[in-house]
């Protein structure tokens, strides 16, 4: 007995991920071209190969924007939202470097440069979280104020979210450490259950914002303050990012003995998505800054 999807079923698949795709993509990008993109695979029957090709390509147009589809405002604003977003992978990340090493007291005698990256790390983290906090601060005030004058719920929800988001969280890792914790702590696969949930929450504190941005459109100084301490963010938290891989790469040449530090595959997840975390929030952050400069001249 056939079980084979009929041609209008696979097509209408195709067509519900091809318009899944497309919604990847900024605004300003889908309002110029998605018509086009759209009658660009009705007329060619878009495969799954060429659906997956047009979602990869989404990252691009985050990062690396077409100049003519944004003004300087808006140019900053996208800037911002992807900064944000790259900004909150490297923390949750620099979140889980720190659980695994300097809460566990992994420090090898000898080998000081684990120290000294330690040291380089928190420093850069702190400073990465008061410039993120002190330039998001009064354009987060700004939005939040626009929202309650004109009674629009939904941005207000959007700009509440990295507020709510993280008490949420933590309320629901205290409660299930009290249910589960034993004499040894709560056990590998809770500990990565909590990773899991943790970025999961991060990216909805990192999407909030970044929605309100796209609907509200703020201008002003508020929104140029926020690009430049984006920038100084960016910065620092990728200079947290490599102070944290030395000092992974350390423990792994000189402390096999601690537990996980003998095997290669963490380092080889960690390293890459801190790269790539990394290189998406100064490429965004430099974007900020170049629509800044002509406003500034």
């Amino acid at each position: 007995m056939s079980t084979a999807q009929p041609p209008q079923a696979r097509s209408s698949c195709a067509s519900a991920l091809a318009r899944t795709a497309l919604a990847l993509y900024p605004a300003a990008w889908r309002a110029r071209y998605g018509d086009e993109v759209r009658a660009l695979l009705d007329d060619s029957g878009a495969d799954l190969r060429t659906i997956a090709g047009l979602a990869w390509q989404a990252m691009p147009a985050w990062v690396w924007p077409v100049r003519h589809l944004y003004d300087r405002p808006a140019r900053m604003r996208s800037s911002l939202a992807t900064v944000l977003v790259a900004w909150t992978a490297l923390a949750g990340l620099a979140l889980v470097f720190a659980q695994l090493t300097q809460a566990q007291g992994l420090t090898p005698a000898g080998h000081p440069i684990v120290a000294w990256s330690y040291w380089v790390f928190d420093a850069a983290v702190l400073v990465s979280v008061l410039a993120m906090a002190a330039g998001g601060l009064p354009l987060w005030l700004l939005m939040m104020r626009r929202a309650r004058r004109e009674h629009r719920l939904r941005d207000m929800a959007y700009l509440l979210s990295p507020v709510v988001v993280p008490v949420v969280y933590l309320t629901a890792v205290l409660v299930t450490v009290r249910l589960v914790r034993h004499a040894d702590g709560v056990g590998p696969w809770w500990f990565l259950a909590f990773i899991v949930l943790g970025f999961a929450a991060a990216a909805v504190f990192a999407a909030g914002p970044g929605l309100a941005l796209r609907r509200l459109r703020p201008r002003g100084p508020a929104v140029t303050v926020a690009a430049s301490a984006a920038a100084v963010a960016a910065v620092t938290m990728g200079l947290a990012g490599a102070a944290s891989i030395v000092a992974a790469v350390g423990l792994y040449l000189w402390a096999p003995q601690y537990a996980g530090y003998h095997q290669g595959w963490p380092l080889g997840l960690y390293l890459p998505m801190v790269v790539l975390a990394g290189a998406a929030a100064a490429v965004s952050a430099a974007r900020g800054i170049r629509a800044i400069r002509p406003a500034a001249a």
